[in-house]
């Protein structure tokens, strides 16, 4: 994916699933992912079961459609969790 100076993605997610905390920072660039313990500030953050985090990141359920039947809820910046969306789907489609 190529990135203008006018679309670039820099912002630090937390998702909250009850295995765990993870984040996708891709503030501090080249960005990172994994698991956390400690409290992380972040720009968004999305709170979802486990297995759907699994199924949103491997493609098998639309992030769009999780949040406006309330299996992820979303606090913060909402325009950033829209451009996640775009960043998950322009990844799978490398895979």
């Amino acid at each position: 994916m190529q990135n203008t100076s006018q679309d670039k993605i820099l912002f630090t997610a937390v998702f909250l699933a009850d295995a765990g905390k993870y984040v996708v920072d891709l503030k501090n660039l080249p960005g990172s992912c994994g698991s956390i313990s400690a409290d992380t500030e972040a720009d968004v953050t999305m709170t979802l079961d486990h297995d759907d985090f699994i199924k949103m990141f491997a493609g098998q359920m639309n992030p769009t459609s999780a949040f406006m039947t309330g299996r992820l809820k979303v606090t913060g910046d909402l325009s950033l969790a829209m451009k996640l969306e775009q960043l998950i789907k322009s990844l799978q489609a490398k895979l």
